[in-house]
Order: structure tokens, then C-alpha cells, then sequence
């Protein structure tokens, strides 16, 4: 495992049974160098005085089970959207190698609702990302959370909007370059001209700023549709978020919002009864021996040998 910046436990990284579930040794060392990042963004956060809060599937396991829901293979945090947006402003200065903050401004065609903190001496990639030329070390995922308007009719037109804007940006992130012109579509074919005149990034930043629309008005409800765009269950009470408190997680601590029951019971109903649920990210390539750089090299040299 590549060297960590936090003390772990001699018998951490040990195979282990929970909850009928195990957890291989391989696993753990991911779990480390995943929390190992954790401490780093919180080192951040305390310095700028930004709050994070753990979200989904970390936050059922910091609650349910003091740590990792034992298939979890990642971490999921949130951060209101005026710290979110602070701490992407200073990441460049504050996160050093192997340490980086990756997102749209920040890394070539990566495309997400979110960013994400990677380790760059490690490998963690899903699969669809294999052949992009952006980061794929291993990942912690924070998402931005926005105020939504109290009006029905103004939400609607803002997750309408939205949802145009990433039909457009998809077209960037999904084109096949290559393709004769007469075999797509208007849309295609359009928006290789739009991008080929424009920078997927100013689309992006126009995308992002109707996400924040109603960043300084006081509103009921915080989401965050710059991930979802406007789904039901992903609507909750802002006073959800007022405050924070740590929590035991694994060998250390977490912050979770005070309103962690109202947050989960909303999405996932009953979220202390164990359901066994595969991650949404499906495979993932994942090391923390070899850096991805060489990880998709020697990949790439195996397949052209072959």
C-alpha cells in the first residue's frame, strides 16, 4: 500500500467478517487510503473554516454500523454549496501530490455533477472510464448542495433548464469522433460544431451557475441537483444541515448533520434495517500498490502485445 499520512491500526487492514459480509485485506487498504483523504479535505475544512458532512451510504454506515457499510467501496460527503465552491478555489494551493481535487476546471473531459478527491499513486477507476485521459486514482466522491426555490413552478423551471444544459454537455462527454455526419443526429452534429467554437467548461460553468441560482436566499430545501436534477428523494429540509457533529467511523471520526435521521428516512425509509446492496459504481478497477498512470499502461502494452 502506498505510504498514508494517518496511523492505522495494526489489525485494520486484516480480513474481516461483518454482518455476514467479507471484507478482504484488499479492501481495507482501499477503506485506508480513503480515509487517509478524508483527514486531508478535513485539515482543509478546519483551516478555511468549511463544513463537510458525510451523505448516502457512508452516512447509514457511520450511524448503522460506527464505519464503512461493510460492501461500501467508497466514501460520499456533501458540503453547502458557498463551502463547496471555497473549497475548490483553494484546493490547488492546499492539496499536494499524491493529494488532488478533481473536477470539470480541473482535470481534461471530466464531466461530473460533483467532484472528486483522488490519490494519484493509487488505482481506482470504474470501467467506463478506463480509456479517459483524466485521473483515475482512487476516489472520494463530495457533492455540492443547493438551495431550491419554495416555488413548485420555479423548481421545475430550474431542473428544466438544468436538464437541457446536461443533454448538451452528455454530447461533449459521450462524442465519437469520427463519425460520418450523415449517420447522426441534428444534435450530434450540432453540438461537434458548438464544441468545436466553444469550451465544454464555459457550458459547465453556465450549468453550475443554475445549479446555484438561489445560493443567498433562505429556502426550505437543499439538494443536490447539480447530480440529480430535481429527483424526489434527493429534496430535504435545509435546517437538516444547520449543524454537524463527529461521529466514530472505522479508526476515527466523521461529520455527519444533526438531521442525519430526517436526511436518511427521506431517501432510503427505514435506513437502519441492513439491506445488502452492490455499490452503484458496479466494478471497479481498484489498487493501492501501482499508480494509474502505470496501472493503464502495462494494460495497455499487455493489450497491443496480444
Amino acid at each position: 500500500m502506498v505510504p498514508l499520512n494517518i496511523t492505522i491500526p495494526e489489525d485494520f487492514i486484516k480480513e474481516e467478517e461483518r454482518c455476514g459480509y467479507v471484507i478482504s485485506s484488499k479492501m481495507k487498504e482501499v477503506w485506508a487510503v480513503q480515509i487517509d483523504m478524508l483527514k486531508e479535505l478535513e485539515k482543509v475544512c478546519d483551516k478555511y473554516g468549511l463544513t463537510y458532512y458525510a451523505d448516502s451510504g457512508t452516512l447509514i454506515g457511520a450511524v448503522r454500523h460506527k464505519g464503512y457499510i461493510p460492501w461500501d467501496d467508497d466514501i460520499d460527503l456533501v458540503m453547502l454549496r458557498k463551502d463547496y465552491n471555497k473549497l475548490l478555489e483553494v484546493a490547488p494551493k492546499e492539496f499536494k501530490s499524491p493529494y488532488f481535487l478533481q473536477n470539470c476546471y480541473t482535470d481534461k473531459d471530466y464531466i461530473r455533477g460533483h467532484s472528486q478527491m483522488r490519490n494519484s499513486a493509487t488505482t481506482g477507476s470504474i470501467k467506463e472510464d478506463v480509456d479517459k485521459p483524466f485521473n483515475k486514482g482512487i476516489f472520494i466522491d463530495i457533492f455540492p448542495l443547493d438551495n431550491i426555490p419554495d416555488s413548485e413552478f420555479m423548481f421545475k423551471l430550474q431542473i428544466f433548464r438544468l436538464k437541457k444544459l446536461w443533454k448538451l454537455l452528455r454530447k461533449y462527454k459521450y462524442r465519437k469522433p469520427g463519425n460520418s455526419p450523415a449517420k447522426e443526429s441534428f444534435i450530434s452534429v450540432f453540438s461537434k460544431v458548438f464544441y468545436s467554437v466553444v469550451d465544454y467548461r464555459k457550458v459547465f460553468r453556465h450549468y453550475e451557475n443554475v445549479c446555484s441560482k438561489y445560493m443567498n436566499k433562505k429556502t426550505r430545501r437543499v439538494s443536490y441537483i447539480e447530480y440529480s436534477r430535481g429527483k424526489e428523494k434527493h429534496l430535504w429540509n435545509t435546517e437538516s444541515f444547520s449543524k454537524s457533529h463527529k461521529v466514530p467511523f472505522e479508526f476515527t471520526d466523521i461529520n455527519i448533520p444533526d438531521g442525519y435521521d430526517d436526511r436518511l428516512t427521506i431517501e432510503y425509509n427505514d435506513y437502519m434495517t441492513i439491506k445488502n446492496i452492490p455499490t452503484t459504481h458496479g466494478d471497479v478497477i481498484l489498487d493501492t500498490n501501482v499508480p494509474y498512470t502505470s496501472y493503464f499502461k502495462k494494460r495497455r502494452d499487455k493489450n497491443e502485445k496480444v
